[in-house]
């Protein structure tokens, strides 16, 4: 064996655990000195020690639009029933809520208190408000801190004709989560009514700028800082939006110019006139007649579909489905028909209605359109 190896064999010197258990323990100490230190100097600028400290905070998160700052905590365990919590913008834009406040006076007796203060709201009034904290006890070298008991929030139900997937709350877009929204009425299958978390101030209610419906008047609700209590909008009514409006009418023109185009004719769904009509129920009962794909008999060809004259589209509400509206039968629409019949030209005007139906959760549309060559006494 070469000194190397006898080296290399040599067995490795361990430190003796007396030998390092003065220093593990020094550095222990150290750690936990520290992040006594570290805690204290936290819970000596973190807690509320003066009565009105607690107050302070909760007025500025109101007057910073920060409602879920002061929403959320209130579900931790449970205890709260809340309804939805909005995001932080909606507050934000809320009329008249505080936006300044002053404290005037603090009584404290024993382990409560009670705080007196001016509120400045956005609308130029100030109100007088108190709030109750009581304080907490802590351990060892912590602070005790005073707590807020009681907080100015409330809930405000929104009243609405249908299943609307989106509202704009004081002109942000919300999506009600079905968790808080219920069918209030049993005689109106269709109306539904949605409830949010409210702190004090305006809430101005409305349909999105991009939906396919719109809101005759907003609801609104107002909840007082000084009262405040559950508060329940007018219901809301719908109408037909411009972008429904469009997307109708592009359905319409789809619709007539399928009955326009010249590489296939269907008599099925265009209406025609009298003298093709009769032709073409006069072939269908004779069995050497063998109608094309488009409806029509042997001999007729080359037919030519024009539309003339079209009344407006105007969209009425349906009586029994909210959220559902049909074209208004006031005036019939007019083509121009053109074929070839055994060789011969022939030509004749038609008239006939254009029934739509359109259906809209604001967000989506579905829209059905036909031709009816029977017409109303109005479009007669």
């Amino acid at each position: 064996m070469t000194d190397g190896e006898r080296e290399s064999s040599a067995p490795v010197s361990i430190p003796a655990w007396n030998t390092l258990r003065r220093p593990l323990a020094l550095i222990l100490a150290v750690v936990v000195v520290t992040v006594a230190a570290w805690a204290a100097v936290a819970n000596y600028v973190v807690v509320a020690r003066d009565p009105r400290a607690p107050v302070d905070a909760y007025l500025g998160h109101l007057e910073n639009g920060s409602s879920r700052q002061v929403l959320a905590p209130l579900l931790v365990g449970g205890g709260q029933n809340l309804a939805q919590l909005l995001p932080n913008r909606v507050y934000r834009a809320a009329a008249d809520r505080p936006v300044g406040h002053d404290v005037v006076g603090t009584m404290v007796q024993g382990r409560h208190a009670v705080v007196s203060v001016d509120v400045h709201l956005g609308g130029g009034s100030t109100v007088r408000r108190t709030y109750t904290v009581e304080q907490v006890s802590a351990w060892g070298p912590f602070n005790d801190a005073w707590r807020l008991l009681t907080r100015d929030d409330t809930s405000v139900e929104v009243r609405m004709p249908g299943p609307l997937d989106a509202l704009a709350v004081n002109g942000e877009k919300v999506r009600p989560d079905a968790g808080h929204v219920t069918s209030p009425d049993s005689s109106r299958p269709h109306a539904r009514a949605w409830r949010f978390e409210a702190l004090p101030g305006r809430y101005d209610v409305a349909l999105p700028g991009d939906s396919y419906l719109l809101t005759k008047e907003h609801a609104t609700a107002a909840i007082s800082l000084t009262d405040p209590r559950p508060a329940v909008t007018e219901e809301l009514t719908v109408a037909p939006s411009p972008r429904m409006w469009q997307s109708v009418e592009t359905e319409v023109q789809r619709t007539l110019g399928a009955c326009e185009r010249d590489l296939q004719f269907d008599a099925a769904s265009c209406p025609v006139p009298r003298e093709l009509e009769r032709a073409t129920s006069s072939a269908s009962g004779t069995a050497s007649a063998s109608p094309d794909e488009g409806g029509l008999p042997g001999g007729v060809s080359n037919v030519r579909w024009e539309v003339t004259s079209r009344p407006s589209l105007l969209l009425q509400p349906d009586a029994e489905e909210p959220l559902a509206f049909h074209a208004a039968r006031f005036r019939a629409t007019q083509a121009k028909v053109t074929w070839l019949e055994n060789g011969r030209q022939r030509s004749g005007t038609v008239r006939f209605g254009i029934d739509v139906s359109a259906r809209s959760n604001g967000e989506e549309l579905t829209t059905e359109v036909r031709l009816r060559s029977a017409l109303t006494d109005a479009e007669k």
